[in-house]
């Protein structure tokens, strides 16, 4: 039975998808039809009359590898106060304005205000862990405010006790 199950197992091991798996390949160079993900990011964004929107923040992949969202930051000025929206990457047409490579969309300045912000799970996360450092602090500080006031309160009882008159 245990040389059944052992030579059931190693059948298994040696039939399964990461034994079939070819060796690691290197690769040297960069082939002409190869984009790199750092020619994106930093890529402005204009709208079809040529208004520049924004700049490519991120890109957003799926689980196959394919770039399923362009996050492009909007607002703002040098980054400050910048919001960051997310569209469909197959809505970004590649063009060139200006001899410089940038991005368009069929979109203006005020859709991109009014959409909502993207929201990246260690956004999420952050958020939840402020709100919960938050409500402790301000547990905290009730906590301290009720031993303080009855700490006064003890305090003032005696002073009155000590300065009231004798009889």
């Amino acid at each position: 039975m245990k040389t059944t199950f052992a030579a059931l197992t190693a059948l298994m091991i040696a039939v399964s998808p990461a034994a079939a798996q070819a060796p690691l390949t290197f690769m040297e160079k960069q082939t002409n039809v190869e984009v790199l993900g750092t020619d994106f990011i930093g890529t402005p964004v204009n709208d079809k009359s040529g208004q520049q929107l924004g700049k490519i923040a991120n890109l957003v992949f799926d689980q196959s590898g394919r770039i399923e969202l362009a996050v492009i930051g909007v607002g703002g000025y040098l980054g400050i106060a910048e919001k960051e929206v997310a569209i469909p990457f197959d809505a970004v047409k590649s063009d060139v304005a200006n001899g410089k490579h940038v991005f368009v969309i069929d979109a203006t300045k005020d859709q991109l205000k009014t959409a909502p912000a993207y929201k990246t799970l260690n956004d999420q996360a952050l958020a939840e862990r402020m709100k919960e450092w938050r409500e402790k602090a301000q547990a905290g500080w009730t906590d301290v405010k009720g031993k303080a006031s009855k700490a006064y309160e003890q305090a003032k009882e005696k002073v009155e006790e000590a300065t009231k008159p004798k009889q």
